[in-house]
């Protein structure tokens, strides 16, 4: 019933009275109908859509004129009904099917913490690992465990078998390479290197050293006066006979000039010959290899 009209005093009775009539019955019946009414529009009112299964909408607004559905139990119920009809239940994928959205199975009483759901639509339990099957995971039989504390592998994961590597030696990478032209190769295990070294004399650099010579004194002197001589440093003196050009004989002095002489020359020793500190710097811990 969708007919309201204003109501107008001077109007006859009759009129009046009819007018306000189907004003009443109007708004009893909710202004049902099959469209929404057009005219005497109050944001608020309502009307039920007799072609849309009795819903119930109210005007909110004038401009524009707006009516919303106001849901009521019955409708909540079918939507619900409906969508929950709509919904299928979870399908599992497989290794050449993608799986399906949907309702989940059901969870099993006392599985809530050890299980989940897997991918093929099933519950499935969580994987346990003993200790050793971690173990062999993250340590497996020839790897090594470096630890800044005492601790015993072989007595922290029972079942597993541990020995102790060599003290003082770096880890350097299997393979070749080259430096300067030189190709050095490392096979697996080899070891080498020295904490300390001597040097060799072929290890030596190349160097020279620096050699003094003393000078020496080639001073000396002669002087004669009458038959006396004297004479010093390189030069000495002496009595010596003679014969001159007429033939006559007799004594005179002679001298003889000695500046024969040699050199030495050496070079000192210096070092002690003591190995040097062949190490990079360090810091100590402890090195275990699995065998086992």
């Amino acid at each position: 019933m969708q007919e309201y009209n204003e109501l107008v005093t001077t109007d006859a009775c009759n009129t009046y009275l009819e007018k306000a009539d189907k004003n009443i019955q109007s708004v009893a019946s909710t202004f049902s109908g099959t469209a929404f009414p057009t005219t005497n529009l109050a944001v608020g009112m309502q009307c039920m859509r007799t072609d849309d299964s009795n819903n119930i909408y109210k005007l909110t607004s004038t401009s524009p004129v707006t009516w919303e559905l106001v849901p009521s139990k019955s409708y909540v119920d079918n939507a619900v009904t409906t969508g929950v009809k709509s919904v299928t239940n979870f399908k599992g994928a497989t290794s050449t099917t993608a799986g399906a959205a949907g309702l989940v199975p059901a969870p099993i009483k006392g599985q809530q913490d050890t299980y989940y759901l897997s991918a093929d639509g099933t519950w499935k339990q969580v994987q346990q690992r003993t200790e050793k099957q971690v173990i062999d995971i993250v340590y497996p039989v020839g790897s090594i465990w470096e630890t800044t504390t005492t601790d015993d592998p072989n007595t922290l994961w029972a079942g597993t078998t541990w020995v102790k590597m060599d003290a003082g030696r770096v880890l350097v990478a299997a393979g070749s390479y080259t430096e300067s032209g030189t190709t050095y190769t490392y096979n697996l295990g080899d070891t080498g290197g020295e904490a300390k070294h001597q040097l060799t004399t072929d290890e030596l650099a190349s160097h020279s050293h620096n050699i003094f010579v003393a000078t020496t004194d080639l001073t000396g002197y002669f002087a004669i006066k009458g038959a006396e001589h004297t004479s010093s440093g390189i030069v000495s003196s002496g009595t010596s006979s003679y014969e001159n050009a007429r033939g006559f004989d007799g004594n005179g002095s002679s001298f003889t000039i000695n500046a024969s002489h040699s050199h030495s020359a050496s070079a000192g020793n210096t070092g002690s010959g003591a190995s040097h500190e062949n190490r990079q710097p360090y810091t100590v811990i402890n090195r275990w290899k699995r065998t086992a």
